[in-house]
């Protein structure tokens, strides 16, 4: 059950999958019903080629007898009577001696006559078009008549709906050579057969130049290019045609241009034959000469050309000789050629004589054994007819060889076979003169003429009238050989669309009506399409058509009164209409041609898509703007080249006229400058008989204006597109619209009409005789037993849908409908699932179950389906009424002649034979739903009140065994049996799908024929923009229908037509009540393509343009643009087209930006693009975002279903959103087979550009156009509200993947202020994933979340495993540190401050982004001692690259780097930081920082290089100190010079002022200090000089108590202190320092006020009497000195006067 579920969901899901089922059965249907029309192909088949009788295919109609003056003339018969039809204009006619008479078939017509002046007899009589430009437009028709002297032209006239004859003065002189045979051309040409087998042309003007092709206007030839209907016009030199008409004319055209006239209406008659000498006799040779000449020689010839019929399909003429040559014709180029000749007697003979012999092919050239010798054989009733035929032609009857009449076989009949010749013993002759090649599209004659095969008469004996005796022959009963009797003779034949008519030839009198009457034997033949042959299979006798060229015979006539046919043919023929051209001209494409894919669509270039246009509106959709002039030289009106004015000038010379005269100056028609044209004109040509040639691949542009190589061209088409074969079809196929075939035959008793009925015709007429009980009637059952179930279905239906007999006729209409609907559904039979036998390729009908379809997965293994015949009768009339227009383009469009001109666009149809198409459709649709209701009103398998959750109607009949199915398939053996009502359950499922498939293709077919229509009524209405006929370019109506991509060009189309119209706002144009008319008409008519969202927009577009036009907050345009917003958020639900609304269906190129994507919807007419640009206008910003976002979510992957809306107009509750549902991204491969089931092989390259667009390109147009306008609102001069209130409407949006959009668009445009005051989760999350710490940062303190703030920062600086610069991390850690000291900030100034854990988490975060921050500059610092000293080298990379970009650990920079690379000042920093006491250490760096600046050096003094050696010895660097005498050498730096002082000092200083205050001052160890730098300046021996140790540890903030202490400390210091102890010298030195150190106090303590330090602690000092103390005590001291003692004791008493002053 799950499967079979599955499959059905899966069925119905895609909108496009029943669609394409449809499709392949049509396309089979189609191939099927192109297998038995072709006769060559009949021929060629193994059928029995035997005659059936029939007594309904050909009757009798009616005869008219002829007019009583006719009657009277035919008694005053002097020396020639002739009879003849001239079915063309319904005339007959009839010549007594010389005079004519023409009649009208209609009885009590107008009789016209003519009388011949010369009194000779008439011979023969033709009919043929009138040339352009010589005739009146009321002539219809030229008459030719000819006698044995003279050809007369006459004009036949039509005035009030009469005819009327007018001899004109065209005539011209037979030279002796009777004209025997006649034949118009369409194009107003006139050939005529002589009696000595010359063929002439009678050719005709108005003046000598008539013929000479005059150069067009440019207007004229954009008009040939629009709406010609030849598109090679070829523009030739003007002045060269008429100098080879000076040529040609000689003397005649030279006095003509001199003397300004000529012989009016000249005519001539023109050989081409190929024979020149007769040309030479008739100019040299006297009358009575040639006579005897040619009688002489006629016996050597061919004989009178007794029969000329033109072959307009193949443009080719052939002639028929009264000895049986036939002669073809080319007609292609200017000259006549003859291409080959074929001798009928001659090859006739040789192929029944390798009939007779039992030969399977033959080595003649000229023959071809179609379908071999068996079907030859079989053509004239076997090898012993053949021999019979040939034993006839030797023993006196010789004409029995020779064909009296020929006929062109239209490619409707075969595509091999060109020509059928009746012999005059009834034999036909089918002939080709096609090449052999396999390229059908040559329809050039070759130079060989082929007899095909010959075909014996049916078995009628001429002087009974009745058929040879009937047997059983090859299974048919009834079936008769052909055979030619002896007597048989033919006086008439007609032939047409298969039917032929004979006119035997009785011998004898025979008694009608109590007369004794002499007339003709009528026999008729038609294609034999009744299942006549019986074969039997496992006892089971099935009846199958007979095959091959089989016919039936019928004789209406067994004896005709009145005498021999004169004439016969067939007439009024609807070969000619529109729908009938289109049906014979489909060939169905092959796989791989319908494997190419949509064409590519076409953007005219000729006006931008932004440009404003206005359509010009005239009667033919164009308006050209008027020319520039340019001069020119005009003659007669007639633009004329240099040889021509040269020639008038001549001419005016010898007149003695000016020499201008007959010359002016005209206007070349030239475009001017800055005019617009519409994109499109609509050709006034129209696909009907092919579309024209200017989109094919191998065009050939002969237009007067050349085409610009800058202009963008149409994607070509292929010949089967524009063009296709034409396709041999039989009777039944054309029964809809095959009317009867009547043949009208003349004799002297008058007109008589017969008439072969269709199959329609007859099943009607069995139909309206049959009684209540239509399922018993035998007249019923009989033809439904002789055509088969599904013909006769096909053949009902096709009645009941009005086709047929029924048609137009009012009084049988309704009850034939009903009772042939009613035969139908009576002898329709069921569908069934049953058990496969041996003999399963017996049923025809049966269906081949193709892998991975449904009915695989309902039918068991070992069983099969077949439909019913009803459904294969249903399916069959839909491929026929679909066939004219089903793989042919709907619209082919190619670029104008010229850059800028308008697109020319030519339509399959035009608007009545659309409606010819649309009819039967229509009725069948109707038909369905009146009769198929179970099948159309639900979809089978789907519960009916729950269409959108595609769930299996478990109730239903339909589905009853879908259980057993389900468990069937999980068995573990394939043996498992139906039963009947599971069999019949699934039958009825599957066919009831197919239905249902079928309704929804005919549906769409209806439909799109409306909208085509539709289409065409608005590209003429000026309120709406032009049509993009370009989408539709080369489309064909099938891809259209059943496909994916056709639906999305035309709902792209529709979107331009909504979406440009209404947002073209600078127009300020509302639409018309004409343009609602056409929406409403679309949403109605049109609702499969013409989706909600376009019809919604188009309403939103139109409310907007109505509050446009309204005052500024008026209530007006407030209500107005309510409505347009409320429309528009409608229309939004129901875009899910990704194409449509990126405005990337067919364009190509990589858009990346924002900016790019929203202009590229706007300009391709995205219709979200356009409702969010004219929302702009209205100010309606929040709509503009909800709009957006609404079509955003349809493309989300769990965006559930659409909501169906209620008011949504359709038929059936399953149409709603039918077709425009959200399309998955991957597209199917049904988008490129065609139904085919082929891949196509270009769906994925670049011909059809834009189907890779995504469902997340879409979500992301949609995000685009709103921050396009957001940006163009942040931008302009809007309020700041306006502002805001888009912002906030996009901030609070809840799709997750627009706010990270929105987010990212504003920082990237500069607007991060904007976007750091939005308060959002959605942000703040966006923000930590993007990481970017800074924004975050940022954004936390615009926000005032400083704890975050400092927590972002804290993270980004203590990061691992990123490389994030030393600077950086220092940066962050600042940021950190500001942010929570903020942070404590705002916390103790809230009124609440109660939350003290808070608070102290927060402290305890600072002092440790504190701390790390310290050793951050730390490592700062080593990093740039160690660049600006240059000893990168002493560490490895990693280790550089740790200090450069990490955060290195305290413990490693001392000892990796500071201590190693001897940076002591950065150790004693570290040591700082980590307050880390260790006096010897401290020392010890000090030592090494002063011997770092000191050594190495030299010196002259013992005591000094002791002092300096000690020093050395306790730090941590190498360098000596060296004693050397004076003379020693000058390298090293004398230390007593004093150079190394300030480098001392500056460093001291530094480091001094970073250690000094900072709450561990035992880094800086003051007293050691003090002794190592006053040794240093008395080891320099400079005693006097100022006390710069003191100095500078006073620059760096050493209190002055503390180095009093200091100073102390070393006097009282005996021989252990590296002053000398004891020694006087050093005693006195340190007590003049610390005299010096007191001085220095006063001093600093009295000039800085009593604010500053110094004072500060002089006076501590002097309160606690602790400075006079030691003064005193120093005083003291001064017993051991000697050195100096009365200088140190002045000084001290001047230092404690001071202090006792203060």
């Amino acid at each position: 059950m799950t499967t079979t579920k599955s499959s059905i969901e899966q069925y119905w899901k895609d909108d496009f999958i029943p669609l394409e089922a449809a499709g392949k059965v049509i396309l089979r249907e189609l191939r099927e019903d192109e297998a038995q029309g072709d006769l060559h192909r009949r021929i060629l088949s193994r059928g029995s080629h035997l005659y059936s009788s029939s007594n309904s295919d050909f009757k009798h109609a009616q005869s008219i007898p002829l007019p009583q003056q006719l009657m009277d003339e035919t008694r005053k018969v002097k020396t020639s009577l002739f009879m003849g039809i001239l079915p063309e204009a319904n005339l007959a006619w009839m010549s007594v001696d010389h005079k004519l008479f023409l009649w009208s078939f209609e009885e009590g017509k107008h009789l016209m006559n003519l009388e011949v002046r010369s009194g000779q007899n008439i011979l023969s009589v033709g009919l043929a078009p009138p040339k352009a430009g010589v005739f009146k437009e009321t002539v219809e028709w030229c008459l030719i008549v000819t006698t044995s002297a003279e050809m007369l032209l006459c004009a036949l006239q039509r005035q009030n709906d009469i005819f009327s004859l007018v001899q004109t003065r065209y005539n011209l002189s037979t030279d002796s050579v009777p004209i025997v045979s006649l034949c118009g051309l369409p194009n107003g040409r006139i050939f005529m057969g002589g009696h000595d087998g010359s063929l002439f042309e009678f050719t005709y003007e108005s003046s000598i130049f008539n013929d000479v092709p005059r150069r067009k206007t440019p207007g004229q030839a954009l008009d040939d290019f629009y709406d010609g209907a030849s598109t090679s016009y070829k523009v030739s030199d003007l002045g060269s045609n008429i100098a080879t008409k000076y040529v040609r004319e000689g003397k005649r055209a030279l006095i003509t241009t001199i003397y300004g006239s000529e012989r009016p209406r000249k005519c001539r008659k023109l050989d081409h034959s190929s024979n020149g000498f007769k040309a030479v006799t008739r100019a040299i040779f006297p009358d009575w000469l040639r006579k005897i000449s040619s009688d002489v020689f006629l016996s050597e010839k061919s004989g009178p050309l007794v029969k000329i019929v033109h072959d307009a399909e193949r443009n080719c003429l052939h002639t028929l000789s009264a000895r049986g040559f036939i002669f073809t014709y080319d007609l292609r180029g200017n000259e006549l050629t003859l291409k080959a000749t074929l001798d009928c007697d001659k090859i006739s003979r040789q192929y029944l004589s390798a009939v007779f012999r039992g030969l399977q092919y033959v080595t003649s050239p000229s023959i071809e054994f179609g379908g071999g010798g068996a079907a030859a054989q079989a053509g004239v009733g076997g090898k012993e007819g053949a021999h019979a035929i040939l034993r006839l032609a030797d023993t006196g009857n010789s004409n029995i060889l020779i064909p009296i009449a020929i006929h062109v076989l239209p490619r409707s009949e075969s595509s091999r076979l060109t020509l059928l010749a009746i012999t005059k013993g009834g034999l036909r002759y089918y002939l080709t003169t096609l090449s052999s090649s396999l390229d059908k599209s040559n329809l050039a004659p070759s130079s060989r003429i082929v007899l095909s095969h010959i075909r014996a008469p049916p078995p009628v004996d001429s002087t009974t009238g009745i058929c040879k005796a009937m047997f059983d022959e090859d299974n048919i009963p009834g079936g008769m050989l052909p055979e030619v009797f002896p007597q048989t003779k033919v006086d008439a034949t007609a032939y047409s669309d298969g039917h032929l008519f004979l006119a035997l030839q009785n011998p004898e009198e025979r008694n009608i009506d109590g007369r004794q009457e002499v007339g003709d034997v009528i026999v008729g033949t038609n294609t034999d399409l009744v299942a006549r042959k019986i074969t039997r299979q496992n006892g089971i006798a099935h009846r199958e058509l007979p095959g091959g060229l089989s016919e039936t015979v019928s004789i209406p006539s067994s004896l005709l009164p009145g005498g021999i046919i004169y004439d016969a043919s067939a007439y009024r023929t609807l070969k000619h209409s529109s729908v009938m051209k289109l049906m014979l001209n489909s060939q169905t494409p092959s796989n791989s041609e319908l494997s190419v894919g949509l064409v590519p669509p076409f953007y005219p270039k000729a006006i931008g898509k932004n440009d404003t246009l206005k359509k010009e509106k005239n009667g033919s959709n164009t308006a050209l703007v008027a020319a520039r002039p340019t001069a020119l030289f005009k003659s007669n009106g007639i633009t004329v080249s240099g040889s021509v004015i040269a020639m008038q000038v001549m001419k005016n010379f010898f007149l003695s006229r000016p020499l201008g005269s007959g010359l002016e100056f005209g206007n070349s028609y030239q475009k001017s400058k800055g005019s617009r044209e519409p994109l499109y004109r609509l050709s006034k040509c129209y696909g009907t008989s092919g579309f024209s040639f200017t989109a094919s691949e191998k065009v050939n542009s002969g237009l007067s204006i050349p085409r610009s190589t800058k202009t963008k061209k149409s994607a070509r088409l292929s010949s089967w597109l524009l063009r296709p074969a034409m396709i041999p079809l039989n009777d039944i196929t054309l029964n809809h619209i095959l009317p009867c075939t009547s043949t009208i035959a003349v004799n002297l008793s008058g007109l008589h009409f017969f008439q072969s009925g269709t199959r329609l015709q007859t099943l009607s007429e069995v139909l309206m005789s049959a009684g209540p009980d239509l399922a018993s009637d035998n007249g019923i059952i009989a033809f439904f037993n002789d055509y088969g179930a599904k013909q006769f279905c096909t053949m009902c239906l096709t009645l009941g849908i009005g086709c047929g007999p029924a048609k137009g006729n009012s009084s049988m209409s309704e009850e034939l409908k009903r009772r042939a609907k009613r035969a139908a559904f009576d002898l329709g039979g069921r569908p069934h699932v049953a058990k496969k036998t041996l003999f399963d390729n017996v049923a025809s009908d049966a269906i081949v179950v193709e892998n991975n379809s449904l009915e695989e997965e309902l039918v068991p293994k070992g069983y099969e389906f077949s439909p019913s015949n009803l459904s294969a009768g249903l399916t069959s009339v839909l491929s026929r009424l679909l066939r004219p227009i089903w793989f042919k383009p709907a619209v082919v469009v190619t670029e104008g002649p010229i850059k800028n001109y308008s697109a020319k666009v030519e339509f399959l149809l035009d608007e009545s034979t659309l409606a010819e198409v649309r009819s039967p459709l229509f009725s069948l649709k109707n038909l369905m739903k009146e009769k198929f209701r179970r099948a159309v009103e639900v979809v089978p398998g789907i519960h009916k009140n729950d269409i959108n959750q595609m769930e299996i109607d478990e109730t239903s009949v339909l589905t009853g065994s879908m259980r057993f199915q389900g468990a069937l398939r999980h068995r573990s053996t394939s043996s498992g049996m139906l039963s009947n009502k599971e069999a019949v359950a699934t039958a009825r499922l599957i066919e009831e799908r197919n239905i249902h498939s079928a309704f929804r293709l005919l549906s769409r077919v209806v439909q799109l024929l409306d909208l085509l229509s539709l289409l065409r009524r608005a590209q003429e209405m000026p309120d709406l923009p032009e049509i993009e006929w370009g989408l539709l370019h080369g489309v064909t109506i099938s891809q259209l229908v059943q496909s994916g991509d056709g639906q999305e060009r035309i709902e792209s189309l529709l979107n331009s037509l909504v979406s440009s119209s209404s947002s073209n706002v600078g127009t300020d144009i509302v639409p018309t009540a004409d343009s609602d008319s056409i929406a409403t008409s679309l949403a109605n008519g049109c609702y499969l393509f013409f989706s909600p969202g376009s019809r919604f927009a188009y309403l939103g577009f139109r409310a907007a343009k109505e509050a446009l036009g309204c005052m500024e907050n008026s209530t007006r345009r407030v209500t107005c643009a309510n409505q347009s917003v409320g429309q528009f958020k409608m229309a939004a639900t129901f875009w899910t087209n990704t194409q449509l609304i990126t405005g990337r269906l067919m364009h190509g190129g990589e858009i990346e930006t924002y900016e790019q994507k929203a202009q590229v919807a706007l300009r391709y007419d995205s219709p979200l693009a356009r409702a969010a640009s004219i929302l702009l206008q209205l100010r309606e910003y929040v709509a503009i975002v909800d709009i957006c976002t609404i079509t955003a979510s349809n493309f989300n992957e769990n965006q559930n279903a659409l909501t169906i809306v209620d008011n949504i107009n359709v038929a059936y509750p399953w149409e709603k959103m039918l077709y425009h549902h959200r399309k998955a991204h991957t597209p199917s491969a049904r988008d490129s087979t065609n139904g085919t089931g082929t891949a196509s092989e270009t769906s994925t390259n670049s011909i059809v550009l834009g189907t890779s667009v995504t469902p997340q390109d879409a979500i992301s147009t949609c995000h685009a156009i709103i921050l396009y306008n957001l940006l163009a609102l942040l931008n302009g001069p809007s309020t700041e509200e306006s502002k805001r209130s888009m912002v906030s409407a996009c901030a609070a949006s809840s799709d997750k993947k627009f706010l990270l959009a929105f987010f990212q668009h504003l920082t990237d445009e500069r607007h991060k202020k904007i976007l750091l005051k939005i308060d959002s989760q959605d942000l703040e999350k966006w923000l930590k994933e993007s990481n970017d710490h800074e924004l975050l940062w940022q954004y936390y303190v615009a926000q005032q979340k400083y704890t975050k703030a400092g927590v972002v920062m804290w993270e980004k600086a203590t990061e691992v495993n990123v490389n994030i610069s030393i600077q950086e991390r220092i940066r962050c850690l600042e940021r950190s540190q500001s942010s929570y000291t903020s942070a404590i900030a705002t916390i103790k100034n809230q009124l609440n401050h109660t939350d003290s854990n808070n608070l102290q988490d927060v402290e305890s975060k600072r002092l440790l982004v504190a701390e790390h921050l310290d050793i951050a500059r730390l490592q700062f610092q080593t990093l740039n001692e160690i660049t600006s000293m240059d000893i990168q080298d002493q560490l490895n990379i990693d280790a550089t690259q740790r200090l450069k970009n990490t955060l290195v650990k305290v413990s490693d920079l001392y000892n990796d780097y500071a201590a190693k690379l001897n940076l002591f000042d950065v150790c004693l920093r570290i040591m700082l930081s980590c307050r880390h006491n260790k006096t010897e250490v401290i020392e010890t760096l000090w030592r090494s920082i002063i011997c770092q600046e000191l050594l190495p050096c030299k010196t002259t003094n013992d005591a000094t290089y002791n002092f300096l050696t000690r020093l050395a010895n306790a730090s941590l660097i190498d360098e000596k100190v060296v004693f050397l005498p004076e003379e020693s050498d000058q390298s090293l730096a004398l230390f007593e010079s004093g150079e190394w002082l300030e480098q001392l000092k500056s460093k001291i200083e530094v480091l001094g002022k970073d250690l000094i205050g900072k709450g561990a001052d035992y880094v800086c160890p003051i007293p050691f200090l003090v002794s190592v730098l006053e040794g240093l300046r008395h080891a320099t021996q400079d005693y006097h000089s100022a006390p710069w140790p003191l100095h500078l540890l006073v620059k760096i903030n050493v209190s002055f108590p503390d180095l009093l202490d200091a100073y102390e400390s070393i006097i009282e210091r005996e021989e252990v202190t590296l002053m000398g102890g004891a020694d006087p010298h050093r005693r006195y030195l340190s007590l003049r320092s610390v005299v010096e150190l007191l001085e220095e106090w006063i001093s600093a303590g009295f000039s800085g006020g009593n604010q500053n330090r110094a004072y500060q602690e002089l006076s501590n000092a002097v309160v606690t009497k602790s400075l006079l103390s030691e003064i005193d005590a120093l005083k003291s001291r001064l017993d051991d000195v000697g050195e100096g003692r009365e200088d140190i004791q002045t000084r001290l008493n001047r230092v404690k006067e001071s202090i006792q002053r203060l």
